[in-house]
């Protein structure tokens, strides 16, 4: 495990940029119920496909009053968006529906420990492991949140492969937390821009303009 990657992303990170990019998902963050389930749903159609394809597959599924509680009608949406992994998402995304609307608060922050909250909805929710669990809770809660979406590319951040790794998860979730603690950065706003930077964008609306449309 090595930290100097990561180490030097938050000596590079400027307070102007922090803060547009802080300004930024403030302005969309949900409001409402409607919109915190979409959330949810745009963490579903990120499983183990390209950002491209989980913004198609999103768009796809966002008005979901056109397939709630009718499962054949949701994959063949889904199957017609090409985002792969039909059946699964189906069935997983399906069975989430019902849970959350059943319960909406059981899906919103009510104070405690984030990590300790985090972990609960991991072992409750289907087909969303710790990464995508962490990942909604950044889109749903951007400035507050203190979790960390430790995918791929921050495994590799630390010189590991998620596959082979998967057991430090919690080693370098806490070292990126403590290192956003320290600079007073939010969790989901340094993570935004270290992976933008991988993509040689600027700003996150390349993606997440999806995001904005209620």
């Amino acid at each position: 495990m090595t930290f100097a990657a990561v180490d030097n992303l938050f000596d590079s990170l400027d307070h102007g940029e922090v803060t547009q990019y802080k300004n930024y998902w403030e302005s969309i963050k949900p409001q409402t119920e409607n919109e915190a389930f979409k959330r949810w749903l745009f963490a579903f159609m990120s499983v183990h496909t390209s950002w491209e394809s989980n913004v198609r597959g999103y768009n796809a599924i966002k008005d979901w009053s056109k397939w709630i509680n009718q499962p054949d009608t949701l994959q063949q949406i889904l199957i017609d968006s090409r985002v792969g992994l039909y059946r699964n998402r189906t069935r997983f995304v399906s069975k989430f529906a019902k849970d959350f609307w059943n319960d909406p608060q059981k899906y919103t922050y009510q104070g405690g420990h984030w990590q300790t909250w985090r972990d609960g909805l991991v072992k409750d929710i289907l087909g969303l492991g710790m990464a995508k669990v962490s990942f909604s809770l950044e889109m749903l809660y951007p400035n507050e949140a203190e979790v960390a979406c430790m995918d791929t590319h921050l495994f590799q951040a630390y010189g590991l492969n998620q596959t082979k790794h998967g057991k430090f998860y919690r080693d370098i979730e806490n070292y990126w937390l403590a290192k956003c603690y320290a600079g007073r950065i939010p969790s989901c706003i340094a993570r935004a821009i270290y992976w933008d930077r991988k993509q040689g964008e600027v700003d996150s609306r390349y993606w997440s303009y999806v995001l904005e449309q209620v």
